[in-house]
């Protein structure tokens, strides 16, 4: 123990003797690490790795060998959860990622990589099964029901008011996964700077040096991560590329919004596996609150049952006397995943984006705002009416990325 600070003990399991060398020197410097290995295949080990020991085990494999996986499952189910475990593997393919993402490691890492990386990842895994939720990077992904229903508007505002939350204020970044016809740059009139084609074909290319490079940052401290639009190309990345940066933005950031478009790819089930909160967008139409309910039972048949896809309803009218769709129709298509309505401000909206502003610059009171909030941070949303602030039991319901 140096001065009054427990010493964490953690494990590493590698047949690779430069990896444990290179590993056992970035953490010699250390007064509260002590790191003891097991020179072992993952596939070999029987009774090394007990709960009691380590506050954190470091398993080198190959993702890609179903024996390994097999192995690292057994170990995972023999923690029980309350041990983190960060995976090194050399395999990076979206079979692999997906499997690690189930198993709900604490983190993976990609071979070749850096002391650094490993070591601040283990630093953040440190902080242990009894740390603060908001401790790691939460991921908000938005998906639209239809076209034009307002998704980038909302996954906007969505990030600022995470960015200047009381409660939740911390780093935010906007992700645009639309690489064909993503806006949020536009919205804010920012230059989208991320160059896909630099990394398309080497995704471990990427790593925080050229990640600052290729984000685009607002005037509030905002960031955005947006790709230059090819309205007239359609590209379909591998899943290795997104989730490379997906993995690095959130290792960067605390809050990280995404905005999806409406194909889905082949990674569209990775990212929502990795996400803490899925927010489907939708509009009061009898066509789109159909369609959404269709979209609703295919994340559960693509993603499973982890992940609760929660329906917004945008420029959302109660209707009460007419013949068109009421509140109680909304609430009885969409039932528990209807999650809140945001009512139609087309005027204060169309300002923002000819502005390239966030809706709050205008009017920081907006009902489209404070609707918003209601869903987004219910602690610290204001009822109307209301002269202090009021708490919502909505519950965080987190899915982790890494998590569940």
């Amino acid at each position: 123990m140096a001065n009054g600070i427990k010493t964490r003990k953690i494990l590493l399991v590698s047949t690779d003797r430069t990896f444990v060398q290179d590993t056992r020197t970035a953490f010699a410097a250390s007064e509260i690490i002590q790191l003891s290995t097991v020179e072992k295949n993952v596939t070999e080990l029987r009774g090394e790795i007990q709960e009691a020991d380590f506050g954190a085990i470091i398993v080198d494999m190959d993702a890609a060998r179903l024996e390994e996986v097999e192995s690292l499952q057994r170990i995972m189910r023999r923690l029980e959860d309350k041990v983190p475990v960060v995976v090194v593997t050399q395999e990076f393919n979206a079979a692999a990622v997906r499997i690690l993402v189930q198993l709900k490691v604490a983190d993976f890492l990609v071979k070749p990589i850096t002391t650094a990386d490993l070591v601040r990842s283990v630093v953040r895994t440190l902080q242990g099964p009894g740390r603060e939720e908001n401790t790691e990077s939460q991921i908000y992904t938005f998906m639209p029901a239809a076209g034009g229903v307002g998704t980038t508007t909302l996954a906007l505002q969505t990030a600022f008011q995470l960015h200047h939350s009381v409660t939740r204020g911390a780093s935010t970044c906007v992700v645009d996964l639309n690489f064909q016809q993503g806006a949020c740059a536009e919205y804010l009139d920012l230059e989208p700077r991320f160059d896909i084609t630099e990394i398309e074909n080497q995704p471990e290319r990427l790593d925080r040096q050229l990640l600052d490079v290729m984000l685009s940052k607002h005037a509030s401290g905002l960031c955005v991560l947006a790709a230059p639009t090819h309205p007239a190309e359609m590209r379909s990345f591998k899943t290795d590329v997104v989730v490379r940066m997906l993995d690095l933005v959130s290792a960067y950031f605390d809050n990280v919004v995404i905005d999806m478009p409406r194909t889905w790819f082949p990674w569209t089930e990775t990212v929502l596996l990795g996400s803490n909160k899925l927010y489907i967008v939708a509009e009061m139409t009898v066509p789109c609150l159909r369609h959404t309910q269709r979209l609703i039972q295919a994340v559960y048949e693509t993603a499973g049952k982890e992940v609760k896809p929660n329906v917004i309803v945008n420029r959302f009218e109660q209707k009460m006397f007419d013949n068109g769709i009421k509140q109680a129709d909304v609430q009885e298509i969409l039932g528990e995943h209807f999650v809140g309505g945001i009512a139609n401000n087309y005027r204060l909206v169309r300002e923002a984006v000819d502005r390239g502003v966030p809706l709050h610059e205008i009017d920081p009171n907006a009902n489209v705002v404070n609707d918003l909030k209601k869903i987004i941070l219910p602690e610290e949303a204001v009822q109307p009416r209301a002269k202090s602030r009021s708490l919502f039991g909505m519950g965080r319901g987190l899915l982790k990325r890494k998590a569940g």
